[in-house]
């Protein structure tokens, strides 16, 4: 009986120490999502943020506000529209249709070969 109580005593102890554990772990979980937060607030503030864009038909250059709603915008310089991929999807099934945003048909393009 004797071995049986010092069983159940250590089986005690150890789940106190895995409860102790726990609950450091839940506190470190709370403060990094705290930090997570304030990363996120900082990079999606409600000023906004601006979007560098490089022209695929004439590389010219420009900045716009970054709008998840826009879909295309209008190149200043030559007057093209440009489509706009807020997905951070560049091609889908990894093969480039030549149509994504920044493109300048890349699928026909013998990158790739001099690899």
């Amino acid at each position: 009986m004797s071995d049986l109580n010092q069983q159940i005593e250590n089986l005690l102890k150890e789940m106190k120490e895995i409860k102790e554990n726990q609950k450091i772990m839940t506190d470190k979980m709370e403060r990094m999502q705290q930090v997570i937060d304030h990363i996120e607030n900082d990079i999606y503030s409600e000023e906004g943020f601006d979007f560098e864009i490089v022209c695929p038909y004439c590389e010219h250059e420009f900045v716009i506000d970054a709008d998840e709603n826009k879909k295309e915008i209008e190149c200043p310089e030559c007057k093209n529209v440009i489509e706009l991929d807020w997905s951070g999807d560049l091609c889908e099934d990894d093969e480039c249709s030549g149509h994504c945003h920044g493109c300048s048909g890349c699928g026909d393009s013998d990158e790739d070969d001099d690899m």
